[in-house]
């Protein structure tokens, strides 16, 4: 599969999911809990802590030379690149390092199939799986569209974020705004490039690797190289210091990628026929959903004093309920005219010709 995809999507990246690795890691690394080190954290952090390839390179040997066996070792190294941390700074993988839709949508199915299940069955629990995880994911875009997040620290870049961002990113994003604030920075040569480490915020403060950072105020932006803008698509800590020592105050747009925001699913986009797909209406209806029913609850929790508010507005709600329930039959019948007559005018013109034949007298 991997080298078809080289040939067929020759702009897309083939990854292999983390989550196989350590379950395969679990199963051909030996493990001593007596021992000091214990070679699956080793293996997990050459996967993910090694920034640079020569530190990858020095600890896995390490590693190697305390296993006999090195077989799986030496098959999964071959394919480094598929799962290292070094070897994937310039791809965009949206800090996404597993099957993790996938698998969940898999284990949803298995928990309830059995070999004894027909075809009938097996459709009937795939519609109410598929059905759960449209309606979460709903739920969750409507809440992040209503809710604002939780803010720790009052700054304008931080409430822009807020506003734009959705709540799981916008946390992700002030994590990094809170990591800024313990960095330490050197001055390099050359206007605006620094050298960037995060420490800790204690009595005894650890520092952290530094990273490069080039700053420009007329296009206000800063580049890192530790590149986990071009891979997430957050700014990490290191740039929003940088961008602070510039005084730049709000988040730039060009850091602000649609797929994060509250927006996202806002406007048209084409898939891969060129057809525009448009908004979920169900969103819609939930937003009126939510805006009526709280009028309505409001309304209903005034009027329960008094009997004669509450006839009224019980006979109210039953004349209105017939006027509503005329105006949607009156919609669905211009919808199935407005139907019935698209398909007259596609119809092939010998057919109309027959179908007025048919309607003359004899």
């Amino acid at each position: 599969m991997g080298k078809a995809i080289e040939h067929v999507f020759t702009e897309a990246w083939h990854g292999l999911c983390t989550f196989h690795i350590m379950q395969n890691a679990t199963k051909h690394l030996p493990s001593n809990r007596n021992s000091e080190t214990n070679l699956l954290t080793e293996f997990s952090s050459c996967m993910y802590d090694h920034g640079d390839k020569v530190k990858f390179e020095e600890a896995f040997d390490a590693m190697r030379k305390k296993v006999q066996k090195q077989t799986w070792l030496d098959s999964i190294y071959k394919v480094r690149e598929k799962w290292a941390e070094c070897y994937m700074r310039n791809v965009f993988t949206l800090g996404m390092r597993s099957t993790q839709l996938s698998e969940s949508l898999n284990n949803d199915l298995k928990i309830h199939l059995k070999s004894s299940v027909d075809i009938i069955q097996f459709f009937n629990h795939f519609e109410r799986v598929v059905k759960g995880k449209s309606d979460n994911e709903l739920k969750s875009e409507y809440e992040s569209r209503e809710k604002l997040p939780r803010i720790k620290m009052r700054s304008p870049m931080l409430l822009q974020a807020s506003k734009i961002y959705t709540p799981v990113i916008f946390e992700c994003f002030q994590t990094e705004y809170e990591r800024s604030t313990a960095a330490c920075t050197k001055v390099l040569d050359g206007n605006y490039q620094f050298a960037v480490a995060i420490g800790t915020l204690s009595d005894d403060p650890i520092f952290e690797e530094e990273y490069n950072v080039i700053g420009n105020i007329s296009t206000e932006t800063a580049s890192c190289s530790c590149g986990q803008f071009e891979r997430i698509g957050i700014l990490c800590a290191h740039a929003l210091k940088v961008l602070d020592l510039m005084n730049i105050k709000l988040l730039p747009p060009h850091y602000i990628l649609k797929r994060w925001t509250r927006e996202a699913r806002y406007g048209t986009i084409q898939d891969c026929r060129g057809r525009n797909i448009i908004e979920n209406p169900k969103l819609a209806a939930i937003l009126r959903y939510k805006v009526l029913s709280h009028k309505f609850v409001n309304l209903a929790t005034e009027a329960a004093n008094s009997e004669e508010c509450c006839i009224l507005i019980e006979n109210t709600l039953d004349s209105f309920s017939k006027q509503v329930k005329g105006r949607m039959n009156a919609c669905q019948s211009n919808h199935d005219a407005e139907c019935d007559e698209q398909m007259i005018l596609e119809a092939p013109k010998e057919h109309l010709r027959a179908a007025r034949l048919k309607k003359k007298p004899v």
